[in-house]
């Protein structure tokens, strides 16, 4: 007997039949839908939802109005430039301390104020080189560039940089120029960037209307040189360019406008301008408040010296992260004894926590952020214990409140060595010249805050290299630091800012009871104050002076001092590599310090290293003031006494070569080197050059170093 076989008490062909249609249906339908999806996808801002045309408006700044006038595009042509500002002069800047930028600043106020040159002020980075050829021959373009490290240019001359050593197959025969240069003379490439740049337009065809000059700051001469220069600039816009000299009283160029409308959640407190913003991206982060984790002292025997190590905490920013060889920039704090000398001889107690305003007057850009507070200003935004330019001394002088300050005022600033004699024998800020020209308080009350600001230099923030290997300790960042204190009399000295800033950090964190040694006070933490206690603002700067990419490359280390920072994160790195079972290669340190018994900083941590990496690693130290005059030796002696180790990793191995510390000592080293290596090679100086000069080309020579 046959049985059929039924789903749901449906026979299965029925069942079947109807899964078949229901199958074609939905395919039919899922098909639809996909072809009307697609016809509305491609239709949308033509068929339907149109965007509103006007729908821009609500996204535009509310305080431009209808029939406003729009901005000028921004142009980077450097004669349109010229054009749109109606000048006939263009002032470009390449700094990277800020120096050449506040001098290239002086000199445009000074061309415009006292020869109506229509001047424009420009950041050589906001220029096309290539457009240098379209200056006519009745404009003017004046260069003022810094030369930092090994002959290094500052980070916004890069792409002019670049151009300069492009073939010389642009005329400029229609550019006039002149040229000034910031370097010095302890740094083996003294000015290079300023002959560069000079010997680059002179090959292209451009005419200079007097000879390149260059500052040398190796004595602190850069101030004097610059005014020496500027007086032969105005001397030759009187005689070759027909311009008239005329006397011409003060005109600031900023103003500070009360506002009490204001709340305290509307100021700036003292966080420093974000230096992330614009060109600074790729070789800086923005600034964080970073709390202090770790403060020792490195010295043993103090003796009135300090050398500090101190680390930050990363972690509360996920997005802050350095590189083993990488610096930290700090930003400093004025002490607390110099505001209040500067605040109560301007007679401005009263006033110093009013809401205000900083404009400018005449369309120059403003370094102080605002709305703030004077409070803010003195202690964060302007270095009020930075020395005062013998120019900047005359402008006080007209408004001595007494005749003998205006006399006194006018000797000092009129004549170079009376100015100098006076800076031997004191310790001169704007706070100390004013109460020396005329003490008590509220003596300069007339004195124009807006002269007050344009005379103090912007905070800068101070370079440090990270002293921590990334590999290690990916979100703490150590730092090392001798606390700079340079006596100028018996009873006088000269504090460093930041060094000191941080060593009251430090007995503060570790020794609350403690005074600051040389009795300096911070006012952290105040109301409204953006730093807590035990935070300091940063950032991260990248650097080039990094390990070999293989672990296995040998490395020579040569650091004095606190020089030896980076090269205590490369050892470490290197031991931490090896524990895991890498093959590391050879390093060779040479530490120079004093003495064993006071200044061997980090020596039981290199002993420690010294342990873990066994033969992969060798520490040579130098002292230059041991107990015995016989053992004295520095580190480029130590190097000549050991030629054929040296010699066998630098050119045998093809090792990589450090070296960080003073300008001075990296010369000493470089030239130890150089007779070791030309001795034992039987090489010319001609073969050795060519040997330095390839090496530091493929980065297998690198310096990190100061003044």
């Amino acid at each position: 007997m046959a049985t059929t076989l039924s789903v749901s008490g449906f026979p299965l062909e029925q069942t079947l039949a109807q899964l078949a249609q229901q199958t074609r249906f939905d395919d039919l339908a899922a098909l639809a839908a996909v072809a009307l999806l697609s016809t509305a996808y491609i239709t949308k801002g033509l068929l339907w939802s149109k965007p509103d045309p006007y729908r821009y408006k609500l996204f535009e700044r509310p305080q431009q109005q209808p029939g406003a006038k729009a901005a000028a595009p921004q142009t980077r042509d450097l004669a349109e430039l010229l054009e749109q500002h109606q000048a006939d002069v263009a002032i470009l800047w390449a700094s990277q301390s800020g120096t050449a930028e506040r001098m290239a600043a002086r000199l445009a106020k000074e061309l415009s104020s006292h020869l109506h040159a229509r001047v424009v002020l420009l950041d050589i980075s906001d220029v096309d080189p290539t457009t240098c050829a379209k200056v006519p021959q009745s404009k003017l373009a004046i260069f003022l560039a810094s030369t930092f490290g090994e002959g290094d240019p500052s980070d916004n001359l890069h792409e002019f940089w670049t151009w300069l050593h492009l073939p010389k197959d642009t005329s400029l025969s229609n550019l006039q120029y002149l040229a000034f240069g910031l370097g010095n003379s302890n740094y083996k490439h003294y000015n290079h960037v300023i002959n560069v740049l000079a010997d680059a337009l002179d090959a292209r065809g451009a005419k200079a209307l007097m000879p390149t000059a260059r500052a040398d700051d190796a004595a602190g001469e850069t101030e004097e040189h610059f005014l020496e220069w500027k007086e032969h600039v105005l001397e030759v816009f009187q005689t070759r360019l027909g311009y008239q000299r005329q006397a011409v009283s003060y005109e600031p160029s900023l103003q500070v406008v009360d506002d009490d409308s204001l709340e305290p959640i509307d100021l700036h407190h003292g966080i420093p301008r974000d230096s992330s913003v614009g060109k600074a991206t790729s070789t800086q982060s923005k600034v964080y408040a970073l709390p202090l984790v770790q403060s020792r002292e490195l010295f043993k025997d103090t003796a009135g010296r300090n050398c500090i190590h101190m680390e930050v905490d990363l972690g509360e920013h996920a997005e802050l992260k350095y590189r083993t060889g990488d610096h930290l920039g700090v930003w400093p704090v004025n002490p607390t004894v110099e505001i209040e000398r500067l605040l109560c001889v301007l007679g401005l107690k009263q006033r110093r926590a009013t809401p205000c305003h900083v404009k400018s007057t005449d369309g120059s850009p403003v370094k102080i952020p605002s709305p703030t507070s004077l409070d803010a200003i003195f202690e964060h935004y302007v270095e009020i214990c930075a020395p005062v330019s013998r120019e900047a001394v005359a402008s006080l002088a007209a408004f001595a409140p007494t005749e003998a300050g205006a006399a006194f005022l006018t000797r000092i600033s009129s004549n170079k060595d009376a100015y100098t004699e006076y800076l031997r024998s004191s310790y001169v800020n704007l706070g100390r010249l004013l109460e020396h020209a005329c003490e008590g308080e509220a003596a300069w009350s007339a004195l124009p805050l807006s002269l007050v600001l344009e005379t103090l230099p912007a905070m800068q923030p101070r370079y440090y290299s990270i002293s921590s290997s990334s590999v290690v300790q990916a979100r703490r960042a150590a730092i090392t630091a001798v606390v700079a204190d340079t006596p100028i009399s018996t009873s006088e000295r000269v504090p460093g800012l930041a060094t000191n800033y941080l060593l009251a950090l430090k007995e503060s964190s570790t020794r609350p009871a403690v005074a600051h040694p040389h009795g300096l006070t911070y006012s952290l933490p105040i109301p409204h104050q953006p730093l807590q206690a035990s935070h300091i603002h940063a950032h991260i700067r990248k650097s080039t002076f990094k390990l070999p990419a293989i672990v296995s490359t040998p490395i020579v280390m040569v650091g004095a001092g606190t020089g030896v920072a980076p090269f205590r994160a490369f050892v470490q790195e290197r031991a931490f590599l090896k524990k895991l079972g890498r093959d590391v290669g050879q390093a060779k340190l040479f530490f120079g310090c004093r003495n064993p018994e006071q200044d061997f900083i980090y020596e039981e941590e290199f002993t420690d290293l010294a342990s873990q990496l066994g033969d992969s690693f060798s520490l040579v130290p130098a002292f230059s003031r041991p107990e015995r005059v016989e053992d004295k030796r520095y580190v480029q002696d130590r190097i000549m006494e050991d030629p054929e180790a040296i010699c066998n990793l630098l050119v045998d191995q093809n090792a990589y070569l450090y070296i960080c510390g003073s300008a001075a000592m990296a010369r000493d080293v470089s030239d130890a080197v150089a007779k070791v290596v030309m001795s034992r090679q039987g090489w010319s100086e001609a073969d050795m050059r060519e040997f330095a000069d390839r090496q530091k080309r493929q980065k297998r020579w690198m310096q990190d170093v100061w003044g």
